[in-house]
Parts: structure tokens; C-alpha cells; sequence
């Protein structure tokens, strides 16, 4: 297990503390911007780095079929614990599923905590998988000095992806719609 993973393996307990809340404001989100992505609420979608499963919860609640996936044992036992069908993926070993065999791929606060050479792996097998689009939840570009200090914290790219995203996005989808869902956050919507 690599230290990224080991760590969140570590913070999972911590990290549910606000399953709930983050539930309640990822539904409020994708209830104000579903119509704008041309998902439908029968879709399959798999959300990748799932976490707690608070993004693949709010999916789930919207109607989508989901499949949550994470490296680490410590958020697979809690997406469990909440709810949800979740596996065991390590994101470098590709995504083990055929073309198009989900109609969505989501990930929340997944691609600005890789470097750049693993978050164009990211998206390369995003748009593989994915048969209609892909949804990335991350931050916008507009700066915020806490969010800053947590993310260097945490030793994420965070800086380096708000400064290239989403044109770093765009050699792996056809068309990359940027959502501002709200002051600090897009939704990268990409179809392959």
C-alpha cells in the first residue's frame, strides 16, 4: 500500500464525520445541474476514488445505478458501511472494465490530488469506460488560502490542477463543459 493510500486507509473514520453533510450538498448540487449533462436517472455510473461514498451516495439517491470503487481499505469499509457497492480498485492498474461499459464516471476530489502524469492516466480510462461522460468534482481556479494550506497538507497538485484544468483535460474528450457549481468548485463535464 503506498503512502497516498495508506493515509486515507488511516483518516476513513475521520472522513465519515461528514458523510452526511456531504451527501445532503452533493445531492443539492447534481439535483440543480443534472439537466445540463444529459444524464439520465437510470444511467450506470462509476465513481472512481469514491471515498466515504458521499458522490456515489448523491448519485445513488438521484436514481443513477452506481458502483463505487477506492485503493483504500479504510473508505471501502465505510462506502460499505453507507450503503454502497463498493470495490477494491487501484486507479494505476487501469480500470478493469471494457469500453463503455458505464454510461457515467464521476470522480470527486480525485484529479487535483494526483500528478499531472496520473490524472492524464485518469482521464485516458475515464473515457474509455464511460459511454455518454465524465464528471470530475474538483476545484475551480479560483484560489482560496485555507483550501491552499489543507491541500499542501495533504500533498495533493492541487495548485498545479487549477492552473492547467481544464485544458488538461481536453486531449481526452471530445468537449470539456465547465460547470461552476459553486464559488470554489466546477464540475468538469467531458464527453468522450
Amino acid at each position: 500500500m503506498n503512502w497516498h493510500v495508506r493515509k486515507f486507509h488511516f483518516i476513513a473514520p475521520f472522513y465519515q464525520l461528514f458523510f452526511k453533510f456531504q451527501t445532503w450538498n452533493y445531492s443539492m448540487i447534481i439535483e440543480q445541474n443534472l439537466h445540463k449533462t444529459g444524464i439520465l436517472r437510470d444511467d450506470t455510473l462509476l465513481d472512481i476514488g469514491s471515498g466515504t461514498g458521499a458522490f456515489a451516495k448523491s448519485w445513488e439517491r438521484s436514481g443513477l445505478k452506481v458502483l463505487a470503487t477506492d485503493a483504500a481499505p479504510g473508505m471501502i469499509k465505510q462506502c460499505r458501511k453507507n450503503g454502497l457497492d463498493c470495490i477494491e480498485l487501484d486507479l494505476n492498474q487501469g480500470l478493469p472494465f471494457s469500453e463503455n461499459e458505464f454510461q457515467v464516471v464521476s470522480a470527486a476530489y480525485l484529479a487535483h490530488g494526483l500528478p499531472l502524469d496520473q490524472r492524464e492516466f485518469l482521464y485516458k480510462e475515464s473515457a474509455r469506460v464511460a459511454e455518454k461522460a465524465v464528471i470530475f468534482h474538483d476545484f475551480s481556479k479560483k484560489t482560496n488560502p485555507v483550501i491552499s494550506a489543507i491541500e499542501n497538507m495533504e500533498g495533493s497538485h492541487y495548485r498545479e490542477f487549477i492552473g492547467s484544468a481544464p485544458g488538461e483535460m481536453k486531449p481526452f474528450f471530445t468537449t470539456v463543459e465547465v460547470i461552476g457549481v459553486n464559488k470554489w468548485h466546477n464540475w468538469y463535464v467531458c464527453h468522450p
